[in-house]
């Protein structure tokens, strides 16, 4: 009896200690990852019916009424865990072909965040009502009512009155071939907005510290140059506005 004590509280520190690192117990994060991982396969195979088995009971309305993704790849990037690694939202950079004058049908890498929920020892993808109505401006339900602040006064009949709204503190980086350096983005919208780094610059790396931004957050964007470095634009999109931000990096 007593060994089993020693037990079920050795187990229990374990849990704990987990839980004050910011890290997932065993087995969690690998159960998640396989389940996000078979959600987009199917995404990426057209097999929609088969993904209706990982979604939670109180989304499938969402699921079934809304419209279905077609994506070429994808690339699980990053998990954040919440409410006792109960509750997940993951960030997948998807391929996919975006029908909009100046794109040409041309392939694009893009930012999908999902919500997933731990049931009976499952995850399950899920829809927060919260966020339904999330856009750029704040929430918006259908009906009348207060306009959100930034909306336009009339409809649009372009979307360049959504444009614009991360905004970056320097336009073009003058580095030695060796030398480190930032740009600042900031999220100037009433909603949360979503950033991704599309192309590569021979000899340059670059790491975005923060890919989701919510009102007024701020993203970094962290340059090193290397021996041999080559000058180039680096490119933000924008998920939400397709918007595309240049940075130029000149190596001197």
């Amino acid at each position: 009896m007593e060994g089993m004590v020693r037990g079920v509280t050795s187990l229990l520190l374990c849990v704990g200690l987990c839980l004050a690192q910011g890290k997932p117990p065993a087995g969690v994060d690998e159960a998640l990852r396989a389940r996000i991982n078979q959600f987009f396969q199917f995404m990426v195979d057209a097999k929609y019916r088969q993904a209706e088995s990982l979604i939670a009971e109180d989304s499938k309305d969402f699921y079934y009424n809304g419209q279905k993704p077609k994506y070429l790849s994808f690339e699980l990037k990053t998990i954040e865990y919440s409410d006792n690694f109960t509750r997940a939202k993951a960030t997948t950079l998807c391929e996919t072909i975006v029908t909009m004058a100046g794109f040409a049908g041309q392939p694009i890498k893009l930012n999908a965040q999902t919500s997933w929920k731990l049931v009976d020892g499952e995850w399950f993808w899920y829809i927060d009502p919260a966020t339904v109505h999330r856009t750029p401006f704040g929430n918006m339900t259908p009906g009348t009512g207060p306009r959100p602040p930034g909306m336009p006064a009339s409809i649009p009949t372009d979307g360049g009155f959504a444009m614009g709204k991360i905004k970056s503190d320097k336009q073009a980086l003058e580095l030695e071939a060796g030398d480190s350096g930032s740009v600042t983005l900031t999220n100037s919208a009433a909603g949360p907005m979503s950033i991704t780094l599309t192309g590569r610059i021979p000899g340059v790396d670059v790491k975005l510290d923060k890919v989701n931004l919510n009102p007024g957050d701020k993203a970094v964007v962290n340059v090193t140059t290397h021996p041999g470095a080559e000058s180039g634009t680096l490119s933000i999109q924008v998920e939400q506005t397709l918007e595309v931000i240049p940075i130029r990096i000149n190596v001197r």
